[in-house]
């Protein structure tokens, strides 16, 4: 019997080519493709946890680093307070030294600094005061020759110390003069003003030495505290408490008691050398006030200047104001007293006291940038009281006519209480 012609089967028939394998397969192929769907957003969700995970984990480290660092970075900042000099220097410490040697080496770094601070302050004042009142006026030394070589030899240890500073390479230390000094006209023009104002107080001090004594110049110009004060209000916009105020109130009233003493006193201080200098007690009066002036003006700005000066190094800074003082000092010595110079000589009168001065007005002056820069107002208002009592007792045993009043004591008394009560509370 000869089959169905449907039924018949071709040699090149498969059985895909049947509907029902063909729908199979074609779910098969779908189910296959979800799958893989489903596996793909799988990874990608494992991936994106592990990076999350990852990312958690660096952040995690990074905030324990932080964490880790910033008490060292606040301990290094401790550090470079307590130095006075700003270099860099390597302190060799036992590994059985623990934190009360750095603090009984602060506390005598401190006292080191007061105690020096006292000694040139005191010997400076009554230095001045000996070679002015004891020496005739024909044999007088010129001040103004004085300022200017001080100046001189308070810009040769900034140099010297700024070379120190970068490792004695002279590479950095042109390098730095370069960029910080040669190559910023502008502050160097700024730090001018301050300089302008320190030559004038530098010789008015001479001034003011030639017709005080030593105690009651020494307390009147402790009255450079309130100028100091009225300018930080002028400039810097401060605002004072009422214990500042009232500690203002006291020094006032003490340097008042202080030229009572002065008014009151039937006997002062005169030179028993013939042709000596005759004292003008209103003329000193008047060239310690201006004194307190120009001080405070120029501390106020020095202090700004070292303080938002910017990327500076400190020691540019001092260069900067002590050569602008060699000029300042230099046109004031041209304008008072050229003439004397050039027909006497420039170091006419001089001896070993006198050098023995400008030694101790340049250390002086590159000691009060360093308390600026690394101190606070309470060690150098300190050691200001303290040089108060030297002066005056060692006045009482070296000039003759000094008298010490109860005036006097009363009032030196109130001014070294005001000014540690004026340095005692935060600004």
């Amino acid at each position: 019997m000869a089959p169905h012609p449907k039924e018949a089967t071709s040699p090149f028939s498969f059985p895909d080519d049947d509907p029902a394998v063909k729908e199979e397969r074609a779910v098969d192929v779908a189910g296959d493709e979800e799958k893989e769907k489903k596996q793909k957003e799988l990874s990608a969700a494992d991936e994106r946890t592990m990076e999350e995970g990852k990312k958690t984990e660096e952040d995690k480290k990074q905030k324990e680093l932080n964490e880790a660092e910033k008490p060292k970075k606040m301990d290094m900042d401790e550090k470079s307070k307590n130095n006075l000099l700003p270099i860099a220097m390597k302190r060799v410490q036992s590994p059985t030294a623990g934190a009360g040697g750095h603090s009984d080496s602060s506390n005598f770094f401190k006292a080191y600094v007061i105690l020096s601070m006292t000694l040139v302050w005191t010997g400076y004042t009554i230095t001045v005061k000996y070679t002015r009142s004891m020496k005739a006026a024909d044999e007088m030394y010129s001040s103004t020759t004085v300022v200017l070589l001080s100046e001189v030899v308070k810009m040769s240890i900034s140099l010297a110390m700024l070379f120190y500073t970068y490792g004695c390479r002279f590479a950095e230390f042109k390098h730095i003069l370069c960029k910080h000094y040669f190559g910023q006209p502008r502050e160097l023009l700024r730090m001018s003003v301050p300089s302008i104002a320190y030559a004038i107080q530098n010789n008015l001090d001479f001034v003011a030495l030639s017709n005080l004594d030593p105690g009651v110049y020494q307390v009147t110009t402790q009255l450079k505290v309130v100028t100091t004060a009225v300018f930080m209000v002028l400039f810097l916009g401060r605002r004072f408490s009422r214990t500042r105020w009232f500690a203002i109130l006291l020094l006032f009233a003490g340097v008042a008691l202080v030229q009572l003493n002065s008014v009151f006193s039937s006997s002062s201080s005169r030179s028993s050398v013939k042709g000596a200098h005759e004292e003008n007690y209103l003329l000193g009066i008047i060239a310690v006030l201006c004194t307190c002036v120009t001080a405070g003006f120029a501390g106020v700005y020095f202090e700004k200047m070292l303080k938002d000066g910017g990327s500076t190094p400190f020691w540019v800074r001092n260069l900067q104001m002590y050569s602008c003082g060699v000029i300042s000092a230099g046109c004031g010595m041209l304008l008072a007293e050229s003439s004397d110079v050039f027909d006497k000589g420039f170091f006419y009168g001089y001896d070993e006291k006198v050098i023995a001065i400008i030694g101790l007005l340049s250390v002086g002056g590159v000691y009060i940038s360093l308390v600026m820069k690394h101190l606070d107002n309470l060690h150098k208002s300190f050691a200001s009281a303290v040089s108060i009592l030297l002066v005056v007792i060692l006045s009482f045993f070296i000039f003759d006519g000094i008298t010490i009043g109860l005036f006097f004591l009363a009032g030196a008394a109130t001014v070294c209480g005001a000014v540690l009560l004026y340095n005692s509370v935060p600004e």
